[in-house]
């Protein structure tokens, strides 16, 4: 890691070509570090501190320092996890798990630290991506028993999970879930699109296209840009324009099959 890095603000992109995590000055784009040593790399998240979490599906969740490349925590984890968010209100750790009907759909780690506490729906097989709103409201997709997709909400404070929204039939692989400001945005993998859902009807208010993006995973929201990784042989990144969409403003390229972001705010 370049060490004027750590005065920047940081976009982490994990590629699962590499099994490594890159780093890039946001927004300017120009590659300053790696991160490497994980057993399956998949999903990413940042806390306010600009802490950032690295989900490994073979092993623990690794936290790293803004622009750190030791880990000053991991995380004991159980079956496969994939998709992380940090609770803006507690600062807790959500991790999504690909075994939910063994291991729990959910699992909450209080302060991002010790251990989990595990949230099961016996509807549940499988969820991928997780993202909190501004009041600490979860949302969580993935698949119900059926393999059909849904989106999933836990109530600040809440106990269980309401009753799963039933998702775009057409998606059968959702992806990224993120809190806009005033809609949940559920990715679509396979179709290029992000859908704009109201957090408590579950109904869809806009669909946004992101032209030659047909496979973007875990993409992140900055505000009115949306930054999503197109997960394919040697994809790219792209900035696209929020809720706009359409043609990519700007792209990162040089990946092997580049996964999930994050962006990682830099101490003023």
């Amino acid at each position: 890691m370049l060490r004027e890095a750590t005065s920047e603000n940081l976009l982490y992109v994990s590629d699962i070509g590499t099994n490594e995590v890159d780093v890039y000055p946001y927004p300017s784009g120009s590659l300053v570090g790696k991160l490497s040593g994980f057993g399956s790399v998949a999903g990413l998240c940042a806390d306010k501190a600009g802490d950032v979490f690295v989900v490994d599906e073979a092993g623990p969740v690794q936290m790293f320092a803004h622009g750190g490349t030791t880990p000053i925590r991991k995380l004991t984890t159980s079956g496969a996890p994939y998709g992380c968010a940090i609770d803006p209100t507690t600062g807790n750790l959500a991790l999504t798990n690909l075994s939910s009907f063994g291991y729990g759909a959910i699992a909450i780690y209080p302060k991002a630290n010790g251990s989990a506490k595990q949230y099961t729906d016996a509807l549940v097989d499988s969820t991928f991506f997780c993202g909190y709103d501004t009041h600490g409201n979860l949302f969580v997709d993935g698949w119900n028993r059926s393999a059909d997709p849904i989106l999933l909400k836990l109530a600040k404070n809440g106990k269980q999970f309401g009753n799963p929204f039933n998702l775009n039939a057409n998606d059968k692989n959702p992806t990224g879930v993120q809190w806009d400001g005033k809609y949940v945005a559920v990715g679509n993998k396979g179709a290029g699109v992000v859908y704009r859902i109201d957090g408590a009807t579950g109904k869809t208010v806009q669909t946004i296209t992101l032209k030659n993006a047909l496979n973007v995973e875990q993409f992140w929201l900055d505000g009115t840009t949306l930054i999503g990784p197109n997960f394919q042989v040697s994809g790219v990144v792209g900035y696209w324009h929020y809720p706009a969409g359409g043609t990519a403003t700007k792209t990162l390229s040089s990946f092997s099959e580049p996964f999930g972001t994050t962006i990682s705010l830099a101490k003023k």
